[in-house]
């Protein structure tokens, strides 16, 4: 292929190629993604999923590590002028479907029971490995100045979740800056919504068990009130955590679950409780996961139950910094006009990325799925057993992705 030498020309070039790229891809991508979501596989036993992407990326002429716990992978895209260890630009995908019934009518509804991808992680996966597609074409046309990593991650919707095995393999080793897409119901196909600073929010899984001699509840005071020492935990641990935490961390401790007892009149030997903590900003998230077990124990205390806990990490907010929304702004202006940029606010759903971006740079926009003309209220929300997407939206993510991918960063962020 001939370049002018106008110096306007490679820009404009770039935009041409990962246009034509997309395009000849897009029946491919979409055929790979209705093959994902009929076969979805629950997190850390992605196994064929993993053999899928990794068959395609071999076929580029690439070399995927597949992760030591034997699911997930990484694999890297670099430019004849890139070291290849250092500054790399990550883009990263999920693997993992959710424990749901497919509810869809659809040629491609899950053929994997009580299993499916409501939370359109077949089309992230679809959408970066378009973009090794992309890369690997500009890479071959003289246009790659960049190095990437493409990392496709495992159980995201785990606890413990992927990411960490992701980090604890080496995956981000070299890396300055990460990307992700997340699909977005609330979002027209077409667009992508950004936002700096915390886009989700921290989310603590909180378990609680309970045990006691039990007894005959006339006689309470002869044993330990399981199901009344359950009750304060229920009321009292939201409230007092209010008083313990700077409101402007905006803690929300929702409970789910509780279990206990089986007939009226005998107090039960075992009770238990479950929930989920969630805490708009990082410090929040620290001082609660380190407070919550004592005061836990604390509220228990004047009914003499035992009390076991399961209160981990979580994960914190995923923090987008403001370089890199302007990165991925600019990169969507720039392939699909200034109209594609849209503004979401922070969810309170977590998200995994997250613990990526506690270590570089980088953000998490969200992927406009719904198809035009549709209202908000008429289309399936995220973790819906009827969730879907207007496929268009794969054709979008690569286009975005590729083009960030194929911009140099500009250096570590000034202090």
């Amino acid at each position: 292929m001939a370049l002018t030498t106008d110096p306007l020309a490679p820009d404009a070039e770039l935009g041409r190629l990962i246009d034509e790229e997309s395009t000849a891809l897009h029946d491919r991508l979409v055929a790979f993604r209705r093959d994902v979501h009929a076969h979805p596989e629950l997190g850390h036993a992605e196994r064929r999923t993993t053999q899928r992407v990794a068959d395609v990326l071999t076929d580029l002429g690439l070399e995927p590590h597949i992760l030591p716990i034997g699911t997930g992978l990484t694999c890297d895209i670099i430019g004849p002028d890139h070291p290849g260890d250092s500054g790399l630009i990550a883009l990263r995908a999920d693997l993992d479907a959710l424990p749901l019934v497919d509810a869809k009518d659809v040629v491609y509804a899950s053929k994997n029971e009580g299993i499916t991808h409501a939370c359109g992680h077949d089309v992230h996966t679809s959408v970066v490995l378009g973009a090794a597609h992309v890369l690997s074409s500009l890479r071959a046309h003289g246009l790659l100045r960049t190095g990437v990593r493409l990392i496709f991650q495992p159980a995201e919707e785990s606890s413990p979740s992927g990411a960490p095995d992701v980090i604890r393999a080496g995956g981000l080793s070299g890396v300055a800056e990460a990307y992700a897409l997340h699909c977005d119901p609330r979002t027209t196909v077409g667009q992508i919504a950004v936002k700096r600073g915390a886009i989700t929010s921290a989310a603590v899984m909180v378990k609680v068990n309970l045990r006691g001699p039990g007894g005959h509840t006339s006689r309470p005071h002869l044993t330990a009130d399981v199901v009344g020492a359950l009750g304060a935990l229920v009321t009292q641990t939201p409230f007092v955590l209010s008083r313990r935490i700077d409101p402007r961390s905006g803690a929300s401790l929702i409970w789910g679950r509780v279990r206990a007892g089986t007939v009226e009149n005998a107090i039960p030997r075992t009770g238990s409780l479950g929930g989920t903590l969630r805490i708009l900003d990082v410090p929040g998230w620290r001082t609660a996961v380190e407070m919550l077990p004592g005061l836990l124990n604390e509220i228990v205390a004047p009914f003499g139950v035992s009390i076991d806990l399961d209160v981990g990490p979580g994960i914190p907010p995923t923090m987008n910094a403001t370089r890199a929304v302007a990165r991925l702004v600019d990169a969507i202006e720039r392939q699909l006009g200034a109209d594609a940029v849209a503004r979401t606010g922070q969810s309170l759903g977590g998200e995994d990325f997250a613990w990526i971006l506690q270590e570089v740079p980088g953000a998490l926009a969200r992927l406009g799925v719904r198809p035009r003309g549709v209202a908000e209220r008429d289309w399936p929300d995220i973790h819906h057993p009827a969730f879907d997407v207007d496929e268009e939206c794969i054709d979008v993510g690569v286009r975005v992705l590729s083009r960030l991918a194929a911009t140099p960063h500009p250096g570590p962020e000034p202090a």
